[in-house]
């Protein structure tokens, strides 16, 4: 799926208001959204990844194949942040949850080596109750055992029934193909 950079904005009215679908992407800071937007786009360089957590503090847009948007939101969680930045990075994601015209798909990423935290189930909890559409990418598996992996991606099907549950590493090359189904049929 062919991808590249729209822009970074700051304020949701900045995002584009046409037809096209956006499949929006949440996690916790230093989840590794930037690794799998590459993976995903089958390109080494698209997202910029670092190794230090909360660099991504604006909405960052992607155009894939010409065909829908994917809207890369800041991280949650960052510990470090000041807890005004840190509302200010919350304000940001429910503003483009709300008001996103065209959402059709929440991805929700969460570090395979730590299960969902409270702030994540926070976020499926509000996907839950909006009626928003999301499936759950289990990401980072390479650092789990097999058995580990089957496990986790257990639970999480347990605790969110008819969401889809992804197992994803871009280490391992596991799971693109996946995300890439969902977003086509968003």
């Amino acid at each position: 799926m062919p991808a590249k950079f729209i822009k970074s904005v700051t304020d949701t009215r900045e995002l584009p208001h046409d037809a096209r679908p956006q499949v929006v992407l949440v996690g916790r800071s230093n989840v590794g959204k930037s690794s799998l937007i590459n993976h995903v786009a089958g390109q080494k360089d698209l997202a910029r990844v670092s190794a230090t957590p909360g660099r991504t503090q604006t909405i960052n847009l992607y155009d894939f194949d010409g065909r829908l948007y994917l809207v890369d939101l800041p991280g949650y969680g960052y510990a470090k942040a000041s807890k005004q930045k840190r509302q200010a990075f919350e304000g940001l994601i429910s503003d483009c949850l709300y008001d996103a015209e065209n959402l059709r798909l929440v991805l929700v990423i969460i570090d395979a080596r730590h299960g969902a935290t409270d702030l994540d189930l926070e976020m499926l909890d509000f996907l839950e109750t909006q009626g928003l559409p999301f499936a759950v990418v289990a990401n980072k598996t390479d650092k789990l055992s097999k058995a580990q992996i089957i496990a986790l991606i257990n639970k999480l099907k347990d605790e969110n029934p008819g969401a889809a549950v992804i197992a994803h590493s871009a280490v391992d090359k596991v799971g693109a193909g996946e995300i890439r189904e969902l977003m086509a049929k968003a």
